[in-house]
Parts: structure tokens; C-alpha cells; sequence
């Protein structure tokens, strides 16, 4: 039977015995509170991390209601600020999450591991303590183990010597007891009164060997204890100095950006100007909108066939004083190659009458303009149509004449990127190539007619350099005659060919403009390069989209946006 297990504690003093475990449990516990650190950590970052993520959630949410929402102007820009804050905020909010996870934390799990070693048995440190606690108090047990020994004869020997006594006073007033019986009580007593005299000299003697022993067992637990106090100490130390770090992690109010971020948020809330926002209003939807009021228009007999429906897929027009000017027309079928140079050279080979048809409606390709001259072609599409009789071959050759007469009139505006390239007829030159042909010309006015062709090429522009894609082809653009500007008025199907511009207020899809866009007519967007607006339907088979900028919806090319992930 081992000391502590004979021995029981009587109080929880320090000194008692086994009583050092609680200070060696410490350390023991100290290993655990730095995990206990380390996760009280993980979930504050998490819940800054979370926090952040809600933030920026409810910011994106915001935006995108503000941007197809009703509110606008300064009044907006202070809507916004309020989420800009947000976004601020919430970055902030993730840098205290990253010095909490980078930085606090890995310092705390490098200490626990330079200082607490792990075994097989248990934890290093605490077995090293527990055994010097052990080896300190093992003299002092002992001889506390006879103390208490030397305690438990002197008692019962005080017990008995007692109970003797009572016994031989009895006796001696008992007739009935014989006189040697009386003598052995008698014997017996004065045995158990030098019993307590001899446990007496003993126990005083153990006292007084443990009780000269107490200064050295002072001595070595206090120096294991010291141990155990500097290693706490350490402990302490270090637990102080991580949550000065955690603190600094967390209070944000000390970063100027915080405090710049309120200041800002302040000064744009101060900027919302009521009466910038109604004066945006009345220009942009009220009575301060420009206006192009009907006014007298003079009777063109020249224009008499082009039509004067405002459509998608038409053709624009220059209009001079003199005529009509048409300033990009592409080739879509032909069969010569191409040339580097300016002129066309037309080969002698007769031609089929087979034109393409110019569309009469107004084009993205060709600007309404003025000029003074007669009819100018300098860019002509090309598609097989057995509608141009040659009833029409007198009207077109007057054309070509008042071109010949008029073309030096023609203004030098600048081309669409998708231009044709210069042709060469060769001996093949198929006659459907040839806009102005006419069935009943013989072979002179074919000769004739190569050198207006070569007249009308050398009035090319010169090709613009790439740049933005170019707008597809309009929308209602027939495949046949959306190239004629000489063609019917009764195309019945373009009547009801644009979709309903209406704003039914339905959220689109976020895009940003690649390039910059003027809109050519009334129903189009006009936009800068990097400008985010909405989506509203996605592409059309002529490549065109609905799109809502500014609390105006639109037609814009599809080409010419990104869609904003």
C-alpha cells in the first residue's frame, strides 16, 4: 500500500498530500485553453466572414433594384452610398477575418507547440512535474505516515488504559470478586498506563522528525512549485499578448478608413440636390425636352419613290438639293475578285439584267444628309431579283448621268468598318453585278455603262480602320429588297416589325458596352464604352437586343456589349 492511498488528506492545503496534482493539472489545462483560444477565434473570423458575405449579398441585391428602380439622380447617388458604406464595411470586416486566421491564430498554435509535447503516456510537461511533485513530498509522506502511526497507538493505548482504570475502581467495590481477580485488573491497567507513556514518547518523537523535515519539504516543493509558476507565468503572458492582437484585429475604429468611409458616406448624402434632380427630370422627361415640331415641308419629285416609313432594316439616305446619295451599299453576292486598287475594270462581257434590289427604307449604314448633286452610289449590295423590269432602265441611266453631272458634291463622311473592297470584272463578270443595267441596251451602252461604274468607284472613301464590329443588319430588313432605295412602297411586312418598346418595368440582365454606340434613330440606345445598363430580351435573328439605359428602353446591337458576370 503506497503512502498517498494509507495517507488521507485531511484539508486541500498545498502541503497535503497529493495536493500538488492541481497545480500540475494546470499545465495540463493550459494546453487545452490554447485550443480553446484558437476556437474561440476560428468562429469570431467566421462570423466576420459571414457578415461580410450578407453585406456584400444585400448591396448586390440593392444595386440592382436601384438600377431598374424609379429613384434617380442625386437622390440615387445617396441610395447608393448607403451600400458603398455596406461594401466598405464588409471589406473591412474581411480583413479582420484574415489577420484573425493568418495572423493571431497560427501564433497561437506555433506556441502550444513549442511549449506542450504530447506522448504516448500523456503530456510531457505534466508527467515532469508530477514526478519532481512526487519525489519532493515522498521523505515528507513518510514520515508523516509514522506521525500518524505513532497518533493511532498513543490513542488506542490512551483507549484501553482507560477502560482498565474503570474496570480496577469497579472491582475494588465489588465483594463478589475474589482478591486475585482484583489484582489482575489492577495489572492489567498499570500495563496500558505505561502503554500510553511509550506511544506517547513515540508519537512526540515522529512529530518531531517530521517537524524538523518540514523546512527541507518546504523548500523542495516550492522550487517544482516555482517551475510550475513560471511556466504559467509564460502562459499568461502570451494569452495577453493574443488577445491584444485579437483586439487589434477587431477594432476597426482606428483604421482611418473606417472613419473616411462615414465621412464620405456623410458628404454624399449632403450632395443630393433636390432641384438638380427635378431640373434632370424636366430635361430628360418633362417640358424641357427638345422637340422637333411639324413644320413645312417642300415637295421633292426626286424622293417620290422612297418610302417614309421609319423601320428597322431600311437603308438611310443622303437627301441633297440635288438628288438622292446612297453612301454605303455592300456587295452580298458577286462573282469577280478583288482588287487593290480604286477603280473597278469592267470586262466586255455582257451581263444579266438581275439586279439587287436597293431597299428604300432607311439603313444603319447610310446617314440622311444634304448635298447639291445628283444620285451617288459608292457602296452597292448585290442580290439576284428578277423584279427590276426593264421599264426602269431609262429612270436608272438618268441616274447614273445626274451622278456623272452632280458627283462632286458627294461630302466626304466617314464609312461604316464593313465596306466593301474595290471589284475587278474579269471576262466572266456576271451582268447582275451591274446596278444599272437595263434589258434593252445594246452593247454600246454596256461600254457605257463600265465607265460610270469606274466613275462611281473612284468616288469611294477610303476604308476605315478596324474598330467596333458593325451593327447587324436592321431589323425588319427584307432578304431580297432591303438593299433598294429605288423599291416598291408596298412591302406589307414591315408594317409591325418592331417590337414594343414599352418599359413593362420587369428586371433585366446587367451589361456593359464594349465599345461606344450613337443610336441612329429614335428607338435606339445611344451609350460610351465601359457604360452598364440592362438586357431586356436577348438577340433577335438580325442581332439586335432590347435594352434599358436610364430609365429609357431601346434597340441596341448585340455585338457591341458584354453580358456583366
Amino acid at each position: 500500500m503506497s503512502v498517498n492511498e494509507e495517507i488521507q488528506a485531511s484539508t486541500d492545503s498545498f502541503w497535503e498530500i497529493g495536493q500538488y496534482k492541481r497545480t500540475v493539472k494546470r499545465i495540463e489545462d493550459g494546453h487545452k485553453l490554447c485550443s480553446d483560444l484558437m476556437a474561440l477565434i476560428k468562429e469570431r473570423s467566421e462570423i466576420e466572414d459571414e457578415y461580410s458575405k450578407k453585406l456584400r449579398h444585400w448591396t448586390k441585391k440593392w444595386n440592382k433594384l436601384l438600377d431598374s428602380g424609379p429613384e434617380y439622380g442625386t437622390t440615387q447617388a445617396a441610395w447608393r452610398s448607403a451600400l458603398t458604406e455596406a461594401d466598405r464595411v464588409a471589406d473591412l470586416h474581411t480583413n479582420v477575418r484574415d489577420k484573425l486566421v493568418n495572423d493571431v491564430n497560427p501564433k497561437i498554435k506555433n506556441w502550444q507547440k513549442e511549449h506542450f509535447h504530447k506522448t504516448l503516456t500523456g503530456m510531457k510537461e505534466v508527467k515532469e512535474m508530477e514526478e519532481h511533485f512526487r519525489k519532493a513530498q515522498k521523505p515528507w509522506a513518510k514520515r508523516l505516515d509514522k506521525v500518524v502511526k505513532a497518533k493511532k497507538d498513543f490513542h488506542t493505548a490512551c483507549r484501553n488504559e482507560k477502560s482498565t482504570s474503570i474496570q480496577a475502581n469497579n472491582a475494588l467495590a465489588d465483594s463478589s470478586m475474589s482478591e486475585d481477580q482484583k489484582k489482575k485488573i489492577q495489572v492489567k491497567a498499570e500495563q496500558y498506563r505505561e502503554q500510553v507513556e511509550t506511544t506517547t514518547q513515540k508519537y512526540e518523537a515522529a512529530l518531531n522528525d517530521i517537524n524538523s523535515y518540514n523546512a527541507k519539504y518546504i523548500e523542495d516543493m516550492t522550487e517544482v512549485f516555482d517551475k510550475c509558476q513560471e511556466m504559467e507565468a509564460e502562459r499568461l503572458k502570451f494569452f495577453k499578448e493574443a488577445l491584444l492582437d485579437t483586439h487589434k484585429c477587431l477594432d476597426i475604429s482606428v483604421d482611418p478608413e473606417f472613419s473616411q468611409l462615414y465621412v464620405d458616406f456623410k458628404n454624399t448624402i449632403d450632395s443630393a440636390d433636390y432641384n438638380k434632380d427635378l431640373k434632370f427630370w424636366s430635361n430628360n422627361h418633362g417640358v424641357d425636352m427638345a422637340m422637333n415640331w411639324p413644320s413645312f415641308e417642300e415637295y421633292n419629285p426626286e424622293i417620290h419613290t422612297i418610302t417614309t416609313k421609319q423601320k428597322k432594316g431600311s437603308n438611310s439616305l443622303e437627301v441633297g438639293d440635288g438628288g438622292i446619295y446612297l453612301r454605303s451599299i455592300s456587295l452580298d453576292k458577286y462573282n469577280e475578285e478583288f482588287k487593290t486598287g480604286d477603280d473597278i475594270a469592267v470586262g466586255n462581257d455582257e451581263y444579266s439584267p438581275e439586279l439587287q434590289s436597293i431597299s428604300s427604307k432607311k439603313s444603319k449604314s447610310i446617314k440622311e444628309t444634304s448635298g447639291d448633286g445628283g444620285i451617288v452610289v459608292t457602296k452597292i449590295s448585290h442580290q439576284k431579283t428578277d423584279s427590276f423590269a426593264s421599264n426602269n432602265s431609262d429612270h436608272v441611266q438618268q441616274q447614273r448621268n445626274d451622278y456623272n453631272k452632280g458627283g462632286d458634291n458627294i461630302k466626304d463622311e466617314p464609312m461604316e468598318q464593313a465596306i466593301t473592297p474595290p471589284v475587278t470584272r474579269q471576262k466572266s463578270y456576271d451582268e447582275t453585278l451591274n446596278p444599272f443595267a437595263d434589258d434593252s441596251e445594246d452593247e454600246g451602252s454596256q461600254s457605257d455603262t463600265k465607265g460610270d461604274d469606274a466613275s462611281i468607284a473612284s468616288s469611294k472613301p477610303e476604308v476605315s480602320s478596324p474598330g467596333p464590329p458593325k451593327p447587324p443588319r436592321q431589323r425588319g430588313q427584307s432578304e431580297n429588297n432591303g438593299d433598294n432605295p429605288f423599291g416598291s412602297d408596298d412591302n406589307d411586312g414591315w408594317e409591325g416589325v418592331d417590337t414594343a418598346l414599352d418599359d413593362d418595368g420587369r428586371p433585366g440582365v446587367p451589361v456593359r458596352a464594349l465599345y461606344d454606340y450613337d443610336g441612329a434613330e429614335e428607338d435606339e440606345l445611344t451609350f460610351k464604352a465601359g457604360e452598364e445598363f440592362e438586357k431586356l430580351e436577348d438577340e433577335d435573328e438580325q442581332g439586335w437586343c432590347k435594352g434599358r439605359l436610364r430609365e429609357r428602353v431601346g434597340l441596341y446591337p448585340a455585338n457591341y456589349v458584354e453580358v456583366i458576370s
